[in-house]
């Protein structure tokens, strides 16, 4: 991977970011809407008032020297495993998306509709994110079904999750009873106690400003309990609900995040945590989140040099577009936020792929057309090796000038994995094209899916754990 990281804060802006997070949790504090985590902080004689929390940087800074700097995802087939926080970039499906955007690719009337999306839809995007090859976790919650009540669809989401794939798999943050309930399916999954090794991992949202909600403060103390890593981020948005200046928006999420990884440490020290971000700018025209923008890039890059200042693996970026169909805006914003992610050193990205609309709509097409673009970009993060053997100097030499290295066995003998190639896009000839009836890439995505989905086989488990799996949701969906 890259090492030449683009990076916009000079180490002097870093301190004094760090320092003006320190001023605000020593002075202002962070709220905490949860008893238990208020019993925490009291109890390693942090200052509280209420449910406001306040911090001295002795406290933060020796709680972040506790987490880990990377950290591996074991998966139920090893041969999956990721590692967070070796240099290489770890990517995980949408997250959160409340419409789906449907795309019936006729042409040349094509038309899109938004829709509630179905436990069915969320069934096949699981198989989909097995067998995209650039989706390295099963994301959780890609969209929330809309035909399953809310307080037990989380129940079928899991489910969907362990025996439609043997990637590892994000976890549910339904509260204190989510987080556990994940834990006890992933520890019948896995035939053990799970709490010596991290098999999942809870997306934890601070609420910005300066505070958490019961329900992720439930969730994050109930994965530390059980040492499963933690993915703790900001979703602020500058000018509404953080200062309109990005500088501003750095040091009141880094307030934020440091509380909760501190959290995280008191209950458990070692437990695994991700420094994250989704902050990016209020649309001042329309109020709208903006997360197609250059100031989110903007941010993702800040994050990731704070996260290294920290000694902490980062998340941001994402093929995020504010576009409501996979169309050339949403490719461009997508491109922007992926490619910046890669070249800032991310080493986790959620929502990489599937996402439309600033976060509101999953989208079949964009899921496959983000996960080329995944490979695209994780190619190019790979760099241009230089060794005796890619310098060629005895092919050069052997060829000679005006000649041709078609033939050439160093050619032939990587030929077919020198260079990345597209699977949805095709580099056919124009009266190829048109002769084919001018198939745009949605139309090629929409034909991809579909067949993924039609080949879809669930990876083995055995007959004893589906069934304790599926009897678990059975008990607790009564």
């Amino acid at each position: 991977m890259l090492r030449n990281w683009s990076e916009f804060l000079s180490p002097t802006g870093i301190e004094e970011i760090h320092n003006t997070s320190m001023k605000l949790l020593n002075s202002v504090g962070v709220q905490f809407h949860e008893a238990e985590a208020i019993s925490v902080f009291k109890q390693h004689g942090v200052k509280t008032d209420g449910s406001t929390v306040y911090l001295s940087e002795k406290q933060v800074m020796e709680a972040v020297g506790a987490a880990p700097r990377q950290f591996t995802f074991h998966a139920r087939n090893p041969e999956r495993n990721v590692t967070v926080g070796d240099g290489h970039i770890v990517f995980a499906p949408a997250y959160g998306a409340p419409f789906l955007m449907d795309y019936d690719g006729r042409t040349p009337n094509v038309r899109v509709g938004k829709r509630v999306p179905t436990m069915e839809d969320y069934h096949n995007l699981v198989r989909l994110a097995h067998a995209l090859p650039n989706q390295d976790l099963i994301g959780y919650l890609m969209v929330e079904p809309g035909d399953v009540p809310a307080q037990i669809a989380y129940l079928h989401m899991l489910h969907a999750n362990m025996t439609h794939s043997d990637k590892p798999f994000i976890g549910s943050v339904s509260g204190t009873v989510g987080a556990r309930h994940t834990m006890e399916m992933a520890s019948i999954l896995f035939d053990e106690n799970v709490s010596h090794r991290p098999v999942t991992i809870g997306v934890i949202s601070s609420l910005s400003p300066l505070s958490y909600s019961r329900e992720m403060c439930g969730a994050l103390i109930e994965y530390a309990r059980w040492r499963q890593p933690v993915l703790i981020a900001a979703a602020a948005m500058a000018g509404s609900t953080a200062p309109i200046t990005l500088a501003g928006v750095l040091a009141m999420q880094n307030a934020e995040l440091l509380a909760g990884i501190t959290l995280s440490q008191l209950i458990s020290p070692g437990t695994p945590v991700i420094y994250g971000s989704t902050s990016t700018n209020t649309d001042m025209k329309t109020g709208a989140l903006a997360i197609g923008s250059p100031e989110n890039a903007l941010v993702v890059t800040a994050v990731t040099q704070i996260a290294r200042y920290y000694g902490l693996p980062s998340r941001g970026g994402g093929a995020l577009t504010d576009s409501h169909t996979p169309d050339a805006r949403a490719g461009f914003e997508s491109m922007q936020n992926l490619l910046v992610a890669v070249i800032s050193g991310v080493d986790f990205v959620l929502h990489a792929a599937g996402i439309l609309s600033s976060f509101l709509a999953f989208s079949y097409e964009k899921f496959v057309l983000d996960d080329e673009m995944c490979g695209m970009v994780r190619r190019f993060g790979r760099g241009i090796p230089v060794t005796p053997e890619t310098l060629a100097y005895d092919v050069i030499a052997e060829v000679g000038p005006g000649g041709n290295y078609l033939m050439e066995s160093h050619t032939l003998e990587r030929c077919r994995g020198e260079f990345w190639q597209p699977t949805i896009g095709d580099r056919v000839g124009m009266e190829k094209w048109i002769a084919a009836g001018t198939p745009n890439e949605a139309i090629r995505a929409r034909t991809r899916w579909q067949k993924l989905l039609a080949q879809h086989q669930d990876p083995p488990l055995d007959e004893t754990t589906r069934r304790q799996l599926q009897e678990f949701v059975e008990d607790h969906v009564a």
